[in-house]
């Protein structure tokens, strides 16, 4: 706490910044709100939006970027104010120029000085709603907000709201405008390093299911193989999870965000992960399916084979210039030829593996800072550095059946990498590698002598 980040150069975190100030224009500012101090024990971590513009680690911090001067000034807590669990030198407003010479930024100062700023403002751009933070994603923060409006006995306003509404008190003259939707488009092409990161992500994650794979075997619980995930995660530098993992065995995964983890895996079930690091704020998405014994009967291969060919079908169809639904059009022709190759265990299977031919959105969320990033991938043609999800998944309601494939992977100047994929996507890949040894081998099931 009270660090700056180191991966990313300050001429880059410039560069955003300079994005900013053309967005609000020559007679605003934008003023970003950074995350308050963790509750309890918890670590601290700062709103994704915050990072992006400054790199900056400290509680309650606050980053002004005037589009009149086209200068950027962070307020800071004073040092007394900052805690001092750690030995490196912190980030406060009382030490400025060694926080100017480490960000970058043209001016430090106290918060208490933040007022004057923007007293003197007619428009201020904020980030209204909800600030993203680990576990957190503009889908996640509606669904919760919902949840407290229909409390009767809550209904708090959301900390960016909350921040809004002061600013019009202490400063009735000024215009408050939401920067939230031109930050989501800023993030939405990556920049060469934050592809090295994301290439990171996606491969501790994929490493973390190989292993929990391998693992698995009739009788053991779900969470035990979300421990396996999180022990690579964290072997691999992550800070934690980017949103809780979802180990589903046998009908658990029919509701496609199970997240309960308690369910005990039986002979005869797939099981369903899907899971994400927290990678230096970046993070990925993956999804595979496997037999807990070992080995996909008929009915199973049949299914999961077919989302998994559809799957690269829709892998080999990006690249740059092409609109996303034109992919997916493309991808349902090529597997409604391809159907009669796949031999269905009854009527409902094969109308299943059908029904995915109308379904739009199997190239799901753009994947950055949170997992699901949005969606404005989906409003123009694809550009090298676009990083989303594939996703093609089939559900079956008469067997409480839900089948699901996901790699996260970026649009390059020919096609698209995948950034996950030291996962295997192949059915006889996959039960070879759970014929290996992993974590849980060693250890009985629960229950178990």
């Amino acid at each position: 706490m009270g660090l700056f980040q180191t991966d990313f150069s300050i001429d880059e975190l410039k560069e955003r910044r300079n994005k900013v100030c053309d967005h609000v224009g020559p007679t605003a500012i934008a003023l970003i709100q950074g995350a308050d101090a963790p509750l309890g024990l918890s670590s601290f971590r700062q709103y994704n939006d915050f990072y992006y513009l400054c790199g900056v680690e400290v509680p309650h911090s606050y980053l002004l970027i005037d589009g009149r001067s086209r200068k950027t000034i962070l307020f800071l807590p004073r040092t007394a104010l900052v805690d001092r669990d750690h030995d490196e030198r912190p980030l406060t407003a009382d030490d400025p120029g060694f926080a100017k010479a480490t960000t970058g930024v043209d001016d430090v100062q106290g918060i208490e000085g933040l007022f004057r700023y923007v007293s003197g403002a007619s428009t201020v751009y904020a980030c209204l709603g909800e600030g993203q933070g680990a576990c957190a994603a503009p889908d996640s923060h509606a669904a919760w907000y919902q949840k407290v409006l229909a409390d009767p006995w809550d209904g708090r306003p959301r900390r960016g709201d909350h921040f809004a509404q002061l600013l019009r008190t202490r400063a009735a003259q000024i215009e408050i405008r939401d920067l939230v939707h031109q930050l989501a488009a800023m993030r939405l092409v990556k920049s060469p390093r934050e592809i090295e990161l994301l290439r990171r992500a996606g491969q501790i994650c994929a490493r973390g299911l190989c292993d929990a794979a391998a693992a698995t075997r009739p009788g053991l619980m779900e969470y035990q193989l979300e421990a396996v995930l999180r022990y690579h995660y964290h072997a691999g530098g992550a800070q934690g999870v980017s949103y809780h993992a979802i180990v589903a065995g046998g009908a658990n995964a029919f509701h496609g965000h199970y997240c309960l983890n308690r369910g005990r895996l039986a002979d005869g079930d797939l099981v369903l992960l899907d899971c994400a690091p927290d990678y230096r704020y970046y993070t990925s998405d993956i999804t595979r399916m496997w037999p807990v014994n070992g080995t996909y009967s008929p009915a199973q291969r049949a299914l999961y084979g077919f989302v998994t060919e559809y799957h690269k079908v829709l892998c080999r169809g990006i690249r740059p210039g092409r609109i996303l639904r034109e992919i997916e059009v493309e991808a349902a022709e090529i597997m409604n030829g391809r159907i009669r190759e796949f031999t269905f265990a009854s009527p409902a299977h094969e109308a299943g593996a059908r029904g995915m031919f109308d379904f739009q959105g199997h190239l799901s969320h753009s994947v950055g800072l949170c997992v699901h990033d949005g969606s404005g991938h989906y409003q123009r043609p694809l550009e090298p550095g676009v990083v989303f999800s594939v996703d093609p998944q089939m559900r079956i309601p008469e067997d409480r059946l839900y089948l699901r494939v996901e790699d996260t992977g970026v649009v390059t100047e020919d096609g698209f990498e995948v950034f996950t994929e030291e996962a295997p996507l192949e059915l006889d890949a996959i039960e070879a590698l759970m014929r290996g040894d992993g974590m849980l081998q060693q250890f009985p099931p629960v229950g178990d002598s």
